[in-house]
C-alpha cells in the first residue's frame, strides 16, 4: 500500500539525482543505488522510482497530523516544503538509479494518545510505538506491474516488532560507511556517508 504518507506530483530527476532537501537537512547522508529489472534479468531502462521517506526528525514533509486520519500520527511539517526527501527518479539506459538522501528516522505511532484505535491495537499487542526506518517507493517501468514496496534497514532493533506483521527479509538491507575524507569531500560532502543497494524486480504485465 502507498499509505497516507505519499503525495504525487513529486519532482521528476535523472538518476544519479540528490533528492530535495533543505541545506541544513538533518541526518547522516545516505546513498542508495541498483537496478531495475524484470523478472527475467532484462534491466528496465527508464523506470521510475517515486521515492519518499521521513527526515531525521521524523516528519514527514506537506503533510500534518489530520492527514493521517484516524491513524493519529503526529506530523508537524510546518515550515518544510512540500516535496522534501520527496522525487521521482528515471533510472539510466541500462535501469541503472541513484539517489541521495538521508537516514530517514523512526515514525511514531502515536500510541499516547487516547481514544486512538491505532493506540489500542498496538497496547493490546505489546508493540513499540514506531515503526522501524524505511524508505518508501513506486516503482513502475513500460511492459510489467508496477511495485510498492519499502527499503528497511538491517541492525534496527524495531524490526522485530512491527504492527504491519513480519518484514520480508529481501526487503532488509545493510548499508556501509564511507568516512574516508577524500572519499567524502570527492562526492562534495563535509561529513562521512552511507551507501546501501537496492535491486527492484517488477513482473511483466499480461
Amino acid at each position: 500500500m502507498e499509505g497516507p504518507a505519499y503525495i504525487p506530483g513529486a519532482p521528476l530527476l535523472e538518476s544519479p539525482a540528490v533528492l530535495p532537501m533543505r541545506p541544513d537537512e538533518p541526518g547522516d547522508p545516505l546513498i542508495v543505488s541498483g537496478t531495475v529489472r524484470s523478472t527475467s534479468g532484462e534491466p528496465l531502462p527508464g523506470a521510475i522510482l517515486d521515492i519518499w521517506q521521513i527526515d531525521a526528525n521524523c516528519v514527514y514533509s506537506g503533510l500534518t497530523t489530520e492527514d493521517f486520519g484516524g491513524l493519529d500520527i503526529p506530523n508537524d511539517s510546518t515550515g518544510i516544503p512540500k516535496y522534501n526527501l520527496r522525487a521521482r527518479i528515471i533510472a539510466d539506459s541500462d535501469g541503472h538509479y541513484e539517489f541521495r538522501s538521508v537516514m530517514p528516522g523512526a515514525e511514531t505511532l502515536g500510541i499516547d494518545k487516547d481514544g486512538s484505535p491505532l493506540a489500542a491495537l498496538t497496547r493490546a499487542l505489546e508493540l513499540p510505538g514506531m515503526r522501524p526506518l524505511h524508505i518508501h517507493a513506486i516503482v513502475s517501468a513500460d511492459g510489467v506491474h508496477p511495485l510498492t514496496t519499502q527499503i528497511y534497514f538491517d541492525g534496527d532493533p524495531l524490526l522485530s516488532g512491527t504492527i504491519e506483521g513480519p518484514i520480508p527479509q529481501s526487503a532488509v538491507k545493510r548499508t556501509e560507511l564511507h568516512d574516508d575524507p577524500a572519499d567524502y569531500q570527492a562526492r562534495g560532502l563535509s561529513v562521512p556517508y552511507r551507501t546501501l543497494t537496492y535491486d527492484y524486480v517488477l513482473r511483466p504485465a499480461a
